[in-house]
């Protein structure tokens, strides 16, 4: 069983968003996966059919298409919609066709000003209520990793943050090892800290056990600090090479808003990321 049975695949022609096709066959890898591909036009001349820049961008969407037709998937199309603003034309494009995942690429050289500017990645994050996976290009990498090698859950025990559960359930087949971290930010006392530790601990263990079911190695890790960079730092011990989280902790009113952690993460960790927007209702 499929978690996504039709994606959205965003590019802006870049070498690293190329590789997105690799990591669209690691999360999708039932080959019933509708797939959008999507670039958007910013200016008349690229949009002008009977144009050079028109024809380019054709002929590399159809790259992407083939690389995507050998890797056995049927169902694909291109779209090249036109507007000012990626992310609203992206949205856009996401609501019209009833996606339920975009995948994006970032580049991280700069990528905090650029973010704090409006990149097109970090808009998504904000304003997407369907689960946005973000490569991140790591210039320095020499070899490409499996993506489902060693996948780190970020979690506080809300609902929403184990939506990421669901997804690596059906992708237990392909799913390597799962690190659970949960990172206790705050407590009044050392009996409150003690408390919150032993807590956890019997919940983490509860989710290692589960996995453990599926055929899936599980582990687990609980720091104290700022949980964006007790998460950063966890990946880079433990050469993470997917974050699952959710767009926003148990403290969040509103549920598609971007929680500051998953912020930071976003900004902060060159590791791919899955965000998941998770869904309150019972």
């Amino acid at each position: 069983m499929s978690t996504f049975s039709k994606v959205l695949l965003a590019t802006d022609m870049s070498a690293h968003a190329a590789k997105l096709t690799g990591c669209l066959v690691s999360l999708c890898p039932d080959t019933d996966t509708e797939i959008v591909l999507a670039h958007v036009i910013d200016s008349d001349d690229d949009a002008d059919p009977h144009g050079s820049k028109y024809q380019k961008i054709q002929d590399e969407l159809a790259e992407y298409k083939k690389d995507l037709l050998e890797s056995a998937y049927e169902e694909i199309s291109i779209i090249t919609p036109k507007g000012d603003d990626p992310c609203d034309a992206l949205i856009k494009v996401t609501e019209d066709n009833d996606i339920d995942m975009i995948l994006v690429a970032s580049h991280n050289k700069s990528f905090l000003k650029r973010a704090l500017q409006g990149s097109t990645t970090f808009d998504l994050a904000r304003e997407t209520d369907v689960p946005l996976f973000i490569s991140k290009d790591e210039e320095d990498e020499e070899d490409e990793e499996d993506l489902l090698d060693r996948v780190l859950v970020a979690t506080d025990f809300s609902k929403m943050s184990l939506d990421a559960l669901n997804v690596i359930r059906n992708l237990h087949e392909y799913v390597g090892t799962v690190h659970f971290l949960h990172v206790i930010e705050h407590s009044r006392n050392k009996e409150d800290y003690k408390a919150k530790r032993d807590d956890a601990e019997t919940f983490l263990q509860e989710l290692c056990d589960e996995l453990k079911i599926f055929g899936i190695e599980a582990e687990y890790s609980i720091e104290k600090g700022t949980a964006s960079k007790r998460i950063e730092e966890v990946c880079d011990k433990e050469k993470i090479t997917l974050i699952m989280m959710g767009k926003t902790g148990a403290d969040m009113d509103e549920p598609m808003s971007l929680g500051s952690t998953a912020e930071n993460v976003v900004l902060n960790v060159d590791c791919a990321t899955l965000l998941l927007p998770g869904n309150d209702e019972e």
